[in-house]
Order: C-alpha cells, then sequence, then structure tokens
C-alpha cells in the first residue's frame, strides 16, 4: 500500500485490515489499522527509495563507509565520504527536481528538501537506512547530530526492518544506536514525545508482549478504537483536502478571468472615453458644418432670386426693342 499513490493509501490500508480480520488475524489487522498514513514528503521518499533503488543503496552503503571511518579516526577518509554523501545526496535530489513530479504528483520545494535531510539521515544513521530502503515511512526523517528526528522535531523512533542487517552489525548498532545517540542530552532538555515510524505486518522489530490474554484483548480494543477514530479523521481530512483542491482548481481560473476582465474593462473605459471626446468635436464639426450650409442656402436662395429680376428685366428690353 504504501506503494500506491498517496490518496489511494487509506483505502488499501483499510481493505488490506478488514481482509486480516476476516481470515482470523486480529494482531495483524489492529497493526494495518494503526498504519499512518504517510505525509507528502515521506511519500515521495518511498517512491523514490523505489525508482532509485541502487542509489539508495550506494548511499546507505556509503554511511557504512563513514561509520568504519569513524572508528578508524580516519579524517581524510572522513572528509573524502562526506563530499561523497553530499555529492550523491544532491544528484538525487536535483534528478528529481528536473523531473518536477513524482508518480504524476507535482514536488514542491519543501518536499525537496525534506528528502535531502531524508536521504543525509539514511547515510548517517544505519537504522534510517534500513526504513528508507524499505519505502514505509510515514514521516520524512532529519539528522540533527544527536539522533533522528521526523517532520514535526519530534525524536523518531528509528526501528530497523532487516534483522539480517542488525544480526551483521552486531549488538548495540541499529535502531537501538540510534535511539541511544540523543541520549546524551536528554538530562539537558525535556524529551519529546516519541513519533513512531510505523511497519507493516511481517516486518521484524522489539515488540513488547501484554502479560496476559487479558491485557492483549484489551490493548487490541484500544488499539482498535483508536484506529478507527484515525480512520474516521483522516476520511473527513481526506474530503476537506479533496473540497480545498476542487476549490484552488476553481479559484485559479476563476482569479485569471476576472483579472482578464478588469484589463478589458479598463481598456474598453479608455477606449469609450477616447471615442467619447472624438464624437463630442465631431459634433462640433457637424453644427458648424451646418450653421454654415444654412447661411450657404439662404445666400443661394437669394442670388436666384437676383438672378430672376435679371432675366425679367432682360426680357421686358427685349420685348421694348
Amino acid at each position: 500500500m504504501f506503494s500506491l499513490p498517496l490518496d489511494e493509501f487509506v483505502a488499501a490500508r483499510n481493505a488490506a485490515a478488514k481482509e486480516a480480520a476476516a481470515g482470523g488475524d486480529a494482531v495483524g489487522a489492529a497493526r494495518l489499522r494503526a498504519l499512518t498514513k504517510p505525509t507528502v514528503a515521506a511519500w515521495v521518499v518511498n517512491q523514490v527509495s523505489r525508482s532509485h533503488a541502487a542509489q539508495v543503496a550506494d548511499l546507505v552503503a556509503l554511511g557504512d563507509d563513514l561509520r568504519a571511518a569513524t572508528e578508524a579516526r580516519d579524517r581524510a577518509r572522513l572528509t573524502e565520504l562526506d563530499h561523497e554523501r553530499r555529492r550523491q545526496v544532491d544528484a538525487l535530489v536535483t534528478e528529481v527536481s528536473r523531473a518536477g513530479e513524482v508518480d504524476g504528483r507535482a514536488v514542491s520545494g519543501e518536499v525537496l528538501r525534506r528528502l535531502g535531510e531524508t536521504l543525509t539521515a539514511a547515510v548517517m544513521d544505519p537504522g534510517a537506512g534500513a526504513l528508507v530502503q524499505a519505502g514505509r515511512l510515514t514521516q520524512a526523517l532529519q539528522y540533527v547530530g544527536f539522533g533522528i528526528v521526523d517532520e514535526s522535531g519530534e525524536t523518531a523512533d528509528v526501528v530497523s526492518l532487516s534483522a539480517e542487517r542488525e544480526a551483521r552489525r552486531g549488538p548495540g548498532a541499529g535502531a537501538g544506536g540510534a535511539a541511544r545517540a540523543g541520549g546524551g542530552t536528554r538530562g539537558k532538555r525535556t524529551e519529546p514525545a516519541r513519533a513512531r515510524t510505523e511497519q507493516a505486518p511481517g516486518d521484524d522489530a522489539g515488540t513488547e508482549h501484554p502479560g496476559s490474554d487479558t491485557d492483549l484483548a484489551a490493548a487490541e480494543r484500544d488499539v482498535a478504537a483508536a484506529a478507527a477514530e484515525i480512520d474516521r479523521l483522516e476520511g473527513r481530512r481526506d474530503q476537506a483536502a479533496d473540497v480545498v483542491r476542487e476549490a484552488s482548481d476553481a479559484v485559479g481560473p476563476l482569479d485569471a478571468r476576472l483579472s482578464a476582465l478588469d484589463e478589458q474593462i479598463a481598456r474598453l473605459t479608455a477606449e469609450r472615453d477616447e471615442v467619447r471626446g472624438a464624437l463630442d468635436e465631431a459634433r462640433g464639426v457637424l453644427a458648424e458644418a451646418e450653421e454654415e450650409l444654412a447661411a450657404i442656402d439662404r445666400d443661394l436662395a437669394a442670388a436666384e432670386e437676383t438672378a430672376e429680376e435679371a432675366r425679367r428685366r432682360r426680357r421686358a428690353v427685349r420685348g421694348r426693342s
């Protein structure tokens, strides 16, 4: 379900939980219902970890080299590897940025920033690296020097999804090491609530088991109730997000149309004023021409009377001759 389009996550999760419950797996169904919908940044990281698996694997391997150089106190090697880390992270983020989208979803500058931070965390912490490679993040990660935090700035419970990787690293490494990385600061600051990055059923993780079947049943009821509330709120959030998207899609064209109409009104107003001025001028010319025409008509009538009088006198003179 983590590989699906983000808008399909909740429906796919609920369907998987329902199928697990129908198969008699109440614990698996409860764990599925408890899965949190990824943030946009986490979803992008998950898709990038799938579409660029080789590059992400190289980054995680680079983290192993960095830790080995740190243990060997090889400063020259550390400097070289740190430059390579920056180069590889920047190259992958730039590649995603140039594409402009991930699986049809546009990628913002803020999401690209969080992608870079999460890839850096994958290098610096082996537990974070395993999670990024698994492609099941629900929040983007950030390495802050004393451990891994999520998008809200709270300490992330980075749990490795691969027991084999943890066994290779030996006791004290992996997720536990990541958690202890921030231990030295806890006496100096308030410990934030731990934002757990969720895992799908079947992944290896240190799960505490209740002391009795009664406690387990109660815990399962609590999980189911919490999951139901999350489902309800996520449903409302998805509906609200759909309304926002639809309204945003409607506002954009209407705003552009309004701006075009305002420009057209301004242009037509200026043109109207210009035509009105020309009309007033033409009316003035017309009035003057009409007055001149009337004067000419009067002069013509007088001239015709004079000509007629002259013709009569001429006829009279001819009659006397």
